[in-house]
């Protein structure tokens, strides 16, 4: 047993896009899901997570408490790289030198990526509120497009992502769903 930190990198504006859709009218219908992680053309999203590995790395490596890394939390490294996970016994010394990372080098931290990439847990955009003709789902009343008396009041309507904690951006939909179906029915006094 030991002490152990970790560090995280979040894509919070990716260039991938995903999609979910119903395929039929009944509730066990499957659901063509795909989260598109990793797919798009220029390939910024994949080159955006390796630079952050690295990146967030030698953050690491410079603090006091480092002694070494879990390897298998990290890509694969072959046993000769200086990229390979070390072990230390006591603290780094003051002048680390960067990690020199090899084109294989890059393909295993590439590789490890794809088979380890998640989302977190505030996802957002799923039922965008834009234009029918720009791939959205609802309109500025929260009305689903094409579809009578649905609404939707939650998170999946924000546009594009937000670089923030989405709980105040819920509670100002919720707000401003309180606005419009008071107005829609009637009770506003």
């Amino acid at each position: 047993m030991g002490q152990y930190f970790t560090n995280s990198v979040f894509n919070m504006y990716p260039s991938s896009t995903g999609h979910i859709h119903v395929t039929g009218p009944n509730l066990d219908d499957p659901v063509d899901f795909d989260p598109a992680i990793f797919t798009d053309e220029a390939s910024v999203d994949i080159k955006k997570c390796i630079w952050a590995y690295k990146a967030q790395r030698e953050i690491a490596r410079r603090m006091s408490v480092y002694r070494g890394e879990l390897a298998i939390f990290h890509p694969a490294f072959a046993a000769n790289s200086k990229a390979a996970c070390i072990q230390l016994q006591e603290p780094p010394a003051l002048n680390v030198e960067k990690i020199e990372y090899t084109a294989e080098d890059d393909a295993a931290i590439e590789e490890w990526l794809r088979n380890n990439i998640a989302t977190t847990w505030h996802s957002a955009g799923t039922c965008k509120m834009l234009p029918l003709d720009k791939n959205g789902v609802v309109d500025t009343n929260l009305s689903v497009h094409n579809v009578t008396g649905l609404k939707i009041a939650d998170v999946s309507i924000i546009p594009h992502n937000v670089g923030a904690h989405t709980n105040n951006i819920a509670m100002v939909i919720g707000e401003k769903a309180a606005e419009i179906f008071i107005e829609e029915l009637g009770l506003a006094q």
